[in-house]
C-alpha cells in the first residue's frame, strides 16, 4: 500500500483525497493545509492527522508520495522538501510561475530520482484522448496550426480563489491549453511568443490581474498557435469554463468543444449539465482521479510519468514568455 500526503486541502486537494481512497493501491496517510479551518475539516472528514506545516508532517509521517495541491506560486517548497527526502509527488499545472524555480525544482527531481508528474489533466481527459490518437494515428496528417481558447467566469477570480491576485489567467489557466498543445506536437519546440495582455475590470475591483491574454506562438517547424484566456466571463454563462480547441492538419481538422457536454437543463438558470467525469457506479471518473490513478500505477509498477519535471519545465518557460510579451509589448524568445 502506497501511503500518500495531500499538501493543500481546497477544492482539488479534497477531490485528490477522495480519489485516493478509493484506489486499491494508495493510503490516505496525512494532510497538510495552512489554513486551520480547511485542516480541521480535512482531519475530521478523513481521519488522518493533519499538518499547518508540509516540512512538519514529511518529517514526522513516513510517506511514500505527496499530492501538492497549493495555489500556483507555492508549489517549490513541498517540491523541494520532497525531493530532499525521497518521495515521490505529483504537483498542480502550473510546475512553477517562475523559470528559475521550475528549473531548480526539475534539478531536484532529476538528483533525487524520485518520480514527478505534473497534473496536466486534460491529458486523461476523453475529448483530448480522442484527439491525441487521431494526431498520432495521421488521422489529420501534419499539424499546420492550434487555436485554442480557455476562459473562466469572473466567480473564479474574485470567490473561488482566495490568491488570484498572486495569479493570472496565463498561470491559471494557459497551462492547460499550451500543455495540449506540445503534447500533440513532441517533434516540434515553442521558440517565440508574441502576446497582450488586458487590465481593466480586476484591476478595478482591487484585484491586479489580468482580465485576458491574447498569444501567437512560435514553433521550430515554421507552425504556429493561437491561445487566448479570460478570467471575466459572466457568471451567468452555462458552465464555469469555456475550453474549445481547434487542430488543423494539411489532410484533415480536429474541434473540441468542453463548454458543450451534451447534456442542457432548462428551468430556472439555463446551464450546461457537466458530464465530463460524473461518477459511475460511485467511482469517481473525472480527469484529475485519472490522473492520479494513472501517478500511484507509475509509483506501484516503477514506470517514469509522461508528464514528468521536463514537461512542466518547458511548459513553465512557455507561459512565462507570455507573460514577459504581454509586458514588454515585444515577441519573446523562450
Amino acid at each position: 500500500m502506497i501511503k500518500f500526503g495531500i499538501v493543500g486541502m481546497g477544492l482539488r486537494g479534497n477531490l485528490f483525497a477522495d480519489t485516493l481512497r478509493q484506489n486499491p493501491h494508495a493510503e490516505l496517510a496525512a494532510v497538510s493545509d495552512a489554513f486551520p479551518a480547511a485542516l480541521e475539516r480535512s482531519r475530521e472528514k478523513y481521519g488522518v492527522p493533519g499538518y499547518a506545516d508540509v516540512k512538519e508532517m514529511l518529517d514526522k509521517e513516513r510517506l511514500d508520495a505527496l499530492v501538492i495541491a497549493t495555489p500556483d506560486f507555492l508549489h517549490r517548497e513541498p517540491v523541494l522538501l520532497a525531493a530532499e527526502r525521497g518521495v515521490h509527488f505529483m504537483v498542480e499545472k502550473p510546475f512553477s510561475t517562475s523559470v528559475e524555480e521550475a528549473e531548480e525544482m526539475r534539478e531536484a527531481v532529476n538528483r533525487a530520482g524520485i518520480k514527478c508528474m505534473v497534473a496536466f489533466e486534460n491529458r486523461w481527459n476523453s475529448p483530448f484522448v480522442a484527439v491525441k490518437e487521431a494526431v498520432s494515428g495521421g488521422e489529420i496528417g501534419d499539424i499546420l496550426t492550434i487555436n485554442a481558447r480557455l476562459n473562466d467566469t469572473i466567480y473564479v477570480p474574485t470567490k473561488m480563489l482566495k490568491w488570484s491576485t498572486g495569479s493570472s489567467p496565463g498561470w491559471f489557466l494557459l497551462p492547460h491549453a499550451t500543455d495540449i498543445a506540445l503534447w500533440l506536437k513532441p517533434e516540434a519546440s515553442p521558440v517565440r511568443v508574441y502576446a497582450v495582455g488586458t487590465k481593466k475590470k480586476l484591476a478595478g475591483m482591487g484585484i491586479d490581474t489580468y482580465d485576458s491574454i491574447q498569444s501567437v506562438v512560435s514553433f521550430d517547424d515554421g507552425t504556429h498557435a493561437a491561445f487566448t484566456t479570460s478570467w471575466v466571463l459572466p457568471e451567468s454563462m452555462p458552465l464555469i469554463y469555456d475550453f474549445k480547441y481547434e487542430i488543423i492538419g494539411d489532410s484533415g481538422a480536429l474541434y473540441v468543444d468542453l463548454a458543450d457536454q451534451m447534456v442542457r437543463q432548462a428551468g430556472g438558470v439555463y446551464r450546461h449539465v457537466h458530464t465530463l467525469g460524473t461518477p459511475i457506479n460511485g467511482q469517481l471518473t473525472s480527469a484529475p482521479s485519472c490522473m492520479l490513478n494513472a501517478f500511484v500505477n507509475h509509483v506501484r509498477l516503477d514506470t517514469a510519468p509522461e508528464a514528468g519535471a521536463d514537461a512542466g519545465l518547458l511548459n513553465t518557460k512557455l507561459v512565462d514568455a507570455i507573460h514577459r510579451s504581454a509586458a514588454s509589448g515585444h515577441a519573446e524568445k523562450i
